[in-house]
């Protein structure tokens, strides 16, 4: 029901509309077609065109339930004069509607044989027995068509549409015949770019030459293509005017960068790694092959590194890649100091659910823990895997996210000790009502090995810090030696439950819970932190600034915790 205010001065009439009896989108189409109601914001309105657009009420209400499967509606209008205000009055009876008997959907042609095409047909969104909605049965035509142009059939069109109506029995009738024509298929790639090796390319395409022509296929390649980075423009176009034996040949047009060296600064701060500045830089097209180099320089407070990488795509180039990797760490926390010296061959699959990777890395890692000192080599194979099923990785409402890792060595080949490691991980998010959010995260660790002291640092486990459990210092938990020292453990068990409350636009506020112990026998005896924090929501991520008590020390001490960073 709408009440209209009365007019400005300056309107010849004033008047109020009111339509009473339907609601929802038939109330909607009714406003959309009552030209009274339309008019009536018009200065000019006067008194012998307001009487007729009221008596042209009846016809335009009557269109406007039609399509809605209402063709016999019974409609009380009103027009009377109150207080200097016109009153136009409407209450709609919608009466029987028209029922649908019988819907007949046929594919005729080369593609009657279709299962998509098929599947479209049996799934025609008005069945017999439904009340007639014309706007289902010109969605259901859309669909017939879109799904012919998906499978190639770019001829195709109705040979017969037919949508019947008997108003005295209340029924309708479809009958629908689609002729397909020919199916359209995929040509060859025609393209003058130097770019990429055409073998390259051609990897990159997500269809195959002879599959059944789909010009959204040709988007979805563009989108592909400008996620390599190594094109500053990319257009797919089908060359419909080139057709040789119903295969439609690709022009693509493909714009090299202007700078193939890409640099970015950086310079944050978490109470793990303190104040830290960072240097990246990228070769995003080193060679026609698609390799690329990456470096990285990072220093901070309590860190420094250095990293190189080169990376060749494989198999399927958007996902797989075979990286050389060459870094230098130098870590430092309370009573230990160490620097580690990578070299590795990865490859690795990164999909858009999942991960996996295998690798092979030499390590050689100088350290000082407390009082004593070490110099370890090893040559480590590794496997993990992993998976993330999310709505949004840096914003989540709804997600959830594993990954499981192995690596080892064995003493005398290239090692100097002999363990297998194997790592857990997981986080879940959840948001069961609104502006509600339930967050948990664990992991779980095993190294199987004769005595910790055989592994550098960089391979025990630690816990405590602003991304395990908050309230202690980074990596202050795990086994200790004879002088207290913490020196890192064999097992590692970590979880956390969050609740946050989203207040307001990018603010919300959080309580947790986190538990843990990293040690060097299975006598777990957890460390437990609590506390509250507040969150600020950006396009990247999260910005975490946590206040956490460590409940399981002496006086419970506070400890603030900030992160930066995506959910998942």
């Amino acid at each position: 029901m709408l009440f209209l205010p009365p007019l400005p001065a300056s309107a010849e009439v004033k008047v109020s509309v009111t339509v009473e009896g339907v609601d929802g989108p038939i109330y909607e189409n009714v406003l959309a077609r009552l030209k009274l109601y339309l008019h009536r914001d018009n200065e000019r309105l006067g008194k012998r065109e307001l009487k007729r657009l009221h008596r042209q009420a009846d016809e335009d209400i009557r269109s406007a339930l039609a399509p809605f499967g209402y063709y016999q509606p019974e409609v009380i209008s009103t027009l009377s004069k109150e207080n200097e205000i016109w009153q136009a009055r409407y209450i709609i009876e919608k009466g029987e509607p028209i029922l649908v008997k019988k819907v007949v959907c046929k594919i005729r042609g080369q593609g009657k044989d279709g299962e998509k095409l098929n599947a479209a047909a049996a799934g025609f969104p008005l069945s017999v027995d439904d009340t007639l909605d014309q706007r289902l049965y010109e969605k259901g035509k859309k669909q017939l068509i879109n799904a012919a142009f998906d499978e190639g059939f770019l001829d195709a069109g109705f040979a017969q549409q037919e949508l019947r109506i008997n108003v005295e029995a209340n029924s309708a009738t479809v009958h629908l015949v689609l002729e397909t024509g020919p199916q359209y298929l995929f040509g060859q790639i025609k393209s003058e770019q130097k770019v990429l090796r055409p073998g390259l390319l051609s990897r990159y395409l997500p269809y195959k030459v002879g599959d059944p022509y789909n010009p959204a296929m040709l988007f979805k390649l563009q989108s592909i293509l400008y996620r390599t980075d190594y094109f500053s423009s990319v257009v797919a176009k089908g060359d419909t005017d080139n057709i040789v034996d119903l295969h439609i040949p690709v022009n693509l047009e493909l714009t090299p960068p202007k700078n193939l060296n890409k640099y970015s600064l950086g310079l944050g701060y978490a109470t793990d790694t303190g104040i830290r500045g960072k240097v990246d830089w990228t070769n995003r097209l080193f060679n026609e092959k698609g390799h690329k180099m990456k470096a990285s320089m990072l220093v901070a407070e309590y860190e420094d590194a250095f990293s190189l990488y080169y990376e060749i795509p494989r198999g399927d180039p958007r996902y797989e890649t075979f990286v050389h990797g060459l870094t230098y760490q130098d870590q430092r926390w309370d009573d230990t100091d160490t620097q580690l010296i990578t070299a590795s061959l990865i490859r690795a699959y990164s999909g858009p659910r999942y991960l996996y990777g295998i690798g092979l890395e030499l390590r050689d890692e100088v350290y000082d823990v407390g009082n004593t000192s070490g110099d370890s080599t090893l040559l480590i194979p590794s496997l993990n895997g992993g998976f993330i099923f999310a709505d949004n990785i840096l914003n989540t409402k709804n997600g959830l996210q594993a990954a499981i890792g192995f690596l080892g060595s064995v003493e005398g080949f290239l090692a100097d000790a002999t363990f297998l490691q194997t790592t857990l991980s997981g986080k879940a998010i959840i948001s069961p009502f609104e502006q509600w959010r339930f967050i948990g995260r664990g992991s779980l660790g095993v190294t199987w090995v004769d005595s910790i002291d055989s592994l550098p640092p960089s391979l025990r486990f630690y816990t405590g810090g602003d991304s395990s459990i908050r309230g202690y210092k980074y990596k202050s938990i795990g086994t200790e030696d004879d002088s207290g020292t913490v020196i890192g453990g064999r097992y590692l068990v970590v979880g956390s439950i969050e609740v946050e409350k989203i207040i307001k636009d990018y603010w919300s506020a959080a309580v947790f819970w986190d538990v843990g112990s990293a040690t060097d026998d299975l006598e777990l005896d957890f460390f437990q932190g609590v506390g509250a924090g507040v969150r600020i929501r950006l396009p990247f991520g999260q910005i975490r600034l946590d206040l956490a008590s460590a409940v399981t020390e002496d006086g419970n001490p506070l400890r603030v915790h900030l992160t930066v960073g995506g959910d998942l």
